[in-house]
């Protein structure tokens, strides 16, 4: 009897070690979240930290990196594909995201694939950005993106790894790391796809500008937006103006605090303000709060910029921003602005439900 209990005593520690115990160290509950992991180990890839809070109900994230992608600028690759991104989104609340890609339009077969196969009714939608890779100033590629099966192609990105802020050397070793096929092109390629000179927008901007305003998108009949990409100042200001003109929803590809935004704020643009540079430290999240006390909740979309391997997990980066950025002064109605009401706008979609918006703050602060 003895050696029967000794057998049954060992195999019941056998069973706690290959079940019980590895489940219970997957609960959440099971330990504290350890917030030395904000410091992402790249070779490792981010934790998913878990965390939840009011902000990420109804939001929709604008700007996510995740595969299948080539590696970003550095040669960051990606961190989680886009099932897994749109499944941990919609498990914490979130109403949807946008896929962005620098080199291709593969960001909305991506959201084509998520919404029927993965998460049904999850807003997920494609940004492409108008590099080499696609042609530059190319009507042909916008053409193509927009009528990918879906119709979840939405946001059209002027030049943003071949812009003019990007080539800012063209040594090997800089673009063995950052843009290795321009040591393929042939002799002669210019340096960056320009869009402006002389102060005013190139013919071809402005005729690719004029057919976005015209396109709908296949089977889901939506209206395209135009991102900036990563452009000088001169070029946010002449792009949002002609595209505002033309009736298109504008982002401002994380400008910065430029001297022109007053004027495109005017214009009804959206400024993006990417999460992942502000959620570190108690200088990036005052930084932050004192940026949308500036600009005005109103005019601001937060995208993460995450998904990457060197970042947080989009989720998690949405969260620590929106702690940081309450605890230095902007209210929740504010933070629900620029989460979930202004990229419903951007992207065409109904406002969210207005249980999910925190109402304005008695002093009538923006």
């Amino acid at each position: 009897m003895t050696r029967v209990k000794s057998l049954t005593l060992v195999f019941l520690a056998m069973v706690w070690t290959a079940f019980v115990a590895p489940a219970a160290a997957q609960t959440p509950a099971a330990a504290p979240v350890n917030l030395d992991d904000w410091h992402v180990d790249p070779a490792r890839g981010p934790v998913d930290l878990g965390l939840t809070d009011v902000s990420l109900n109804g939001a929709i994230d604008v700007h996510q990196h995740i595969d299948p992608d080539a590696p970003g600028s550095g040669g960051v690759i990606r961190a989680l594909d886009a099932f897994e991104a749109a499944i941990i989104a919609k498990q914490r609340g979130m109403r949807g995201f946008v896929m962005k890609t620098h080199q291709d339009p593969g960001s909305a077969g991506a959201a084509y694939l998520v919404r029927k196969h993965v998460v049904p009714g999850f807003e997920m939608f494609g940004r492409m950005a108008l590099n080499y890779s696609g042609g530059g100033i190319n009507v042909a590629a916008v053409e193509h993106f927009s009528q990918i099966k879906g119709g979840w192609g939405r946001i059209v990105e002027m030049p943003t790894r071949d812009s003019h802020t990007s080539a800012r050397s063209m040594e090997p070793a800089y673009l063995t790391k950052n843009r290795p096929w321009m040591l393929l092109m042939p002799p002669g390629t210019p340096d960056y796809i320009p869009t402006v000179k002389d102060g005013q927008l190139l013919p071809e901007v402005k005729y690719l500008i004029g057919v976005m305003a015209r396109i709908r998108t296949i089977d889901s009949n939506g209206k395209m937006a135009l991102a900036t990409g990563h452009a000088t100042p001169e070029e946010h200001l002449l792009l949002a103006r002609e595209a505002r003109a033309q009736g298109l929803q504008v982002l401002l590809t994380h400008p910065g605090d430029i001297p022109q935004l007053p004027e495109i704020s005017k214009m009804g643009a959206f400024i993006e303000m990417n999460a992942s540079g502000h959620y570190e430290s108690d200088k990036a999240t005052q930084a932050a709060a004192d940026f949308v006390k500036k600009v005005g909740a109103e005019h601001i979309i937060v995208g993460t910029d995450c998904g990457q391997t060197v970042n947080l997990y989009p989720t998690d980066c949405l969260v620590l921003a929106a702690r940081g950025m309450r605890a230095h002064g902007v209210t929740q109605h504010e933070i629900d602005l620029m989460y979930k009401v202004n990229p419903a706008i951007l992207l065409g979609l109904a406002p969210p439900d207005p249980a999910l918006i925190a109402p304005a703050t008695p002093t009538g602060r923006r």
